[in-house]
């Protein structure tokens, strides 16, 4: 069949003939053998096979899993409101039911020996009346294996997303356990008797989140999805799996990227991504280490969810070219090619460019030529916590800290006596036509902000993962990076909040406020002790990784 017969046969399949028969044709006449397309990006060439229909009905099926001999297909079927885990027999077409009856189960994933994984809840009051109640009313995790079902995890929050390390020893998971709003965090469960959960990367700002973790095959790298900030899209990270903070973006700023998959070779990533122009949700699949990516030609629909076979070489994904989601799959095949790596731009050397030197009672702009400049209290607010020569003092700067869009870092030590109503400033630097061009700050909730700027002037920030407490004394170390990521770390451990954007161009500096911004507003219940800021990263303070740190170069 040519792949004008094939598209003919699809758009007539969609139209209303019964896709179950469209995919029996494609296994008789050994179209499975056969690829249509052949695509190459960048170190990755892709080619691509039919379309297969695998489920069929009303409803909406989701969340496909395969099993470890690749006999059958867990996914989760969704029918008046009701949603249960169905498995579906590769060979004979037949689905039944794995977890079925009252309550929600889904998320299912396999375990290598063959148990399922799922996330269950039956839950009829809310999150917090449940927590009240010390009720188990949350979605936990739970186990199928030899007919038997064992709990993993319950309580009032919700526990999904699960997957198994490919020894069967752990699950990692999402959960919104700990959280104090509705965003969810990082966890693992080893799978042993009287193992206990504990949290992997702890996200607990608002408009952010981890989900859909996944460890590579050797147990080196963690892979998930994230969403830092309102103004971000949903972005595939990555680390090393014994220090998840220090992560790698591996998706760019203005796409969405979620459910991310090893393929069974651990040497691509395939995930549901949208980026400008694309139809809808798309398959992608992506080479780690260059980031070449290739989106699957599916159709017109929705794509998502993709799952490897076991032995790699096809994709069972979910679509709604049918007017409800239903599985696919379809066969792939892909080749890599080393890159010629390109040399990394070497990062500025770190330099101090201005700190606070305090002398009695007067408080003194340092630059780095050890040119002093003694800075002056806000009209109205001077001596405010009866402490000469510190905070709050606004400071001229008039030259050091031209940054451009390189690499600069802030760091202010100070001790927050009380918190306001409303946002209080702890340092901030106004450059000419942008009056808050940075700024550390504390909200009213206690955490703590490092803000900057894009080119177009908008707020891009990151926040500290835990408030402050009335006394405490911390040293906040902030840094946009020469890509235009932030990054904060709160005393000396780095911060899992980061965001990306930041490309402000900082050509003439003004003035330097500690303890107050420049019109003598939001003055910090507290005190300043020590500030300075430079090029590059601060001394002692390692650059975050990089792909090369995290994956191979690949080879034929």
């Amino acid at each position: 069949m040519s792949k004008t017969q094939f598209l003919k046969k699809w758009r007539t399949a969609k139209s209303g003939l019964p896709l179950f028969a469209l995919s029996t044709t494609f296994m008789l006449c050994g179209c499975m053998d056969k690829y249509y397309d052949c695509v190459r990006q960048g170190t990755l060439t892709l080619r691509t096979g039919a379309v297969v229909s695998l489920t069929t009905g009303s409803g909406n099926d989701t969340e496909a899993a395969c099993s470890p001999d690749g006999s059958q297909i867990a996914f989760q079927r969704e029918r008046k409101g009701d949603i249960d885990i169905m498995a579906l027999d590769l060979k004979s077409g037949d689905v039944a039911a794995l977890v079925a009856g009252p309550g929600h189960a889904c998320y299912p994933a396999w375990t290598p020996a063959g148990g399922l994984l799922y996330s269950y809840g039956n839950r009829s009051q809310t999150a917090r009346q449940s927590e009240v109640a010390g009720s188990d009313k949350g979605f936990g995790l739970r186990i199928l294996k030899n007919g038997s079902t064992q709990v993993l995890t319950q309580g009032w929050w919700r526990d999904y997303t699960p997957s198994v390390s490919t020894d069967g020893t752990t699950v990692y998971y999402t959960s919104t356990r700990t959280n104090t709003g509705n965003n969810s965090s990082l966890w693992k469960l080893p799978l042993a008797d009287g193992a206990k959960a504990t949290c992997l990367l702890y996200m607990d700002s608002r408009n952010e989140g981890g989900v859909q973790p996944s460890l590579s095959s050797d147990g080196r790298v963690l892979l998930w999805s994230e969403l830092n900030g309102f103004y971000d899209n949903w972005r595939l990270c990555a680390a090393l799996s014994d220090d998840p903070s220090n992560s790698v973006y591996l998706t760019p700023a203005d796409m969405s990227a979620y459910a991310p998959r090893w393929s069974p070779d651990g040497r691509l990533i395939s995930f549901t991504g949208f980026r400008k122009g694309d139809p809808g949700w798309r398959i992608y699949l992506m080479e780690p280490r260059s980031g070449a990516m290739i989106p699957l030609d599916t159709g017109t629909g929705n794509a998502r969810a993709p799952a490897w076979s076991p032995d790699g070489s096809n994709i069972v994904y979910e679509d709604n070219s049918s007017g409800s989601y239903k599985l696919y799959k379809i066969r792939v095949k892909y080749t890599l090619t080393p890159s010629v790596e390109q040399a990394e731009k070497t990062l500025h050397p770190s330099r101090v460019e201005g700190h606070l030197t305090i002398k009695g009672e007067k408080s003194l702009w340092v630059d780095r030529d050890g040119k002093e400049n003694a800075g002056k209290h806000p009209a109205g607010i001077k001596n405010i916590n009866q402490v000469p020569g510190t905070s709050p003092v606004l400071m001229d700067v008039s030259s050091g800290l031209n940054y451009g869009v390189e690499t600069f870092y802030v760091k202010v030590k100070f001790r927050l006596d009380r918190l306001e109503k409303d946002t209080r400033i702890a340092a901030v630097g106004q450059y000419e036509g942008n009056s808050r061009a940075w700024q550390v700050f504390v909200r009213p909730t206690g955490f703590v902000l490092f803000s900057s700027r894009d080119a177009s002037g908008r707020f891009i920030g990151v926040s500290s993962e835990a408030p402050l407490r009335s006394g405490q004394i911390v040293t906040v170390m902030a840094v946009r990076d020469a890509t235009g990521m932030l990054r904060m770390w709160v005393d000396g451990v780095l911060q899992a909040n980061k965001a990306t954007g930041a490309d402000f161009d900082y050509v003439k500096p003004v003035k330097i406020g500690l303890g107050v911004q420049y019109d003598g507003k939001m003055p910090l219940n507290g005190r300043v002790f020590e500030f300075e800021t430079g090029r590059g990263w601060a001394p002692g303070v390692n650059p975050p990784l990089q792909r090369q740190d995290l994956f191979k170069e690949v080879s034929p």
